[in-house]
């Protein structure tokens, strides 16, 4: 994508905001070091309001001479309990903590075009919101924001949003309309036995065998319950249980993910689990419990809004994006009003920013900050 001059003149200071945010990650409804700089640097620009909603995020009005919509554009804040290996000289100043999925990009974005919105103020024609949004990793900071007014005063019309994508080359821009990104449930499930010596184990109920059972059933819900041409998962990724080596475990506790394009094969999935679990307490004796911690939609692109940016990038860019089990809870703005959430590419194997998210080498090359300005720009006369 070309970038235009007013949008080069801005690399100084996007790179800037950007390395100063990496050096100080903070993970959900932490960010007050973010907040703090975000607030202050958008009310130096003179916007017409800059507040703090969900504790650690930020919301920031322009109006426009006689707007008729208003367009909101959106970043996420936290970082991740990592301890960051990239060896930058900008690296984590915060010992185990990093910005390992490029919220600290996504910030940078959003602060560079508050700069280039401030110098073009008199020639807005929409209204213009930018949201700062805490806890994305974590339990979800949208809701939250959106239930303490981000999209009202002024009422939003549409909203858009990035994720910087290492699966998708550089210089491209990852564009799908309908479903892109996954609904998840983040779940526990308690499972309680009796203890017994190792060597007596018929005077104890096994959690740590019945959990095993479960485990392996679990996977039978995908194979024989769900219709095979919807897409879904279960994984667990975190079991704890046992005292030690010779005593039969009382409890097992273990920690999963569900992930569906689909939420009624979500809610299907979990009534599914529930009633496997009710046939474990008869069949191993065990008393049972699933919690459910997080929920997010699925993502899903405003098909109008999408072909309307397909109008403004040029199409040898564009890079057709597959449904991803990842999910984000971007999809809770998308529930309230159309919105199009778009992949910035940024896999360059010749500077060797190959890492997938999550990763404690996770890089990118910072000119792909620019290119996300420039293409909110194009969004913004577009509309």
């Amino acid at each position: 994508m070309k970038i235009d001059n007013d949008i080069k003149a801005l690399r100084d200071n996007v790179i800037s905001h950007r390395r100063w945010l990496h050096r100080h990650p903070q993970t959900g409804f932490n960010e007050v070091m973010s907040r703090d700089y975000i607030v202050e640097f958008l009310r130096s620009l003179g916007f017409d309001e800059v507040s703090i909603l969900a504790e650690t995020g930020v919301k920031a009005v322009l109006y426009g001479k006689g707007a008729g919509s208003t367009l909101a554009f959106r970043a996420d804040m936290d970082a991740l309990a990592i301890d960051e290996q990239t060896g930058l000289e900008f690296a984590s100043e915060h010992k185990g903590f990093m910005h390992a999925c490029g919220h600290d990009g996504h910030m940078a974005i959003l602060l560079g075009f508050a700069q280039w919105l401030s110098q073009n103020k008199s020639h807005l024609k929409h209204n213009i919101v930018l949201l700062f949004q805490p806890s994305e990793e974590t339990v979800g900071g949208a809701e939250r924001m959106i239930e303490e007014g981000a999209l009202d005063n002024p009422k939003v019309d549409c909203i858009f949003g990035y994720h910087i994508m290492p699966e998708i080359p550089q210089g491209k821009i990852g564009l799908k309309e309908g479903s892109l990104m996954a609904a998840t449930c983040e779940f526990s499930i308690g499972i309680k036995g009796i203890s017994a010596h190792g060597a007596l184990p018929h005077r104890g109920v096994d959690a740590i065998l019945a959990a095993a059972h479960f485990i392996t059933q679990m996977q039978s819900i995908l194979t024989r319950r769900i219709d095979p041409y919807k897409k879904a998962l279960i994984s667990i990724g975190k079991i704890n249980a046992g005292y030690a080596r010779n005593i039969i475990a009382s409890q097992a506790d273990m920690e999963g993910t569900i992930r569906t394009f689909e939420e009624d094969t979500l809610i299907a999935i979990k009534k599914y689990i529930n009633e496997l679990l009710k046939g474990m307490e008869i069949s191993h004796e065990i008393k049972s419990e699933f919690h459910e911690w997080v929920y997010y939609p699925p993502v899903v692109n405003d098909p109008v809004l999408t072909e309307k940016l397909r109008t403004v990038i040029p199409e040898d860019i564009v890079h057709p994006a597959d449904p991803m089990m990842i999910a984000e809870d971007f999809s809770y703005f998308q529930q309230k009003i159309p919105g199009v959430f778009i992949f910035l590419g940024s896999r360059n194997e010749e500077l060797g920013y190959t890492n997938p998210l999550h990763s404690d080498r996770f890089q990118f090359d910072e000119d792909i900050l620019l290119t996300g300005i420039q293409l909110y720009k194009e969004i913004l006369q577009c509309m």
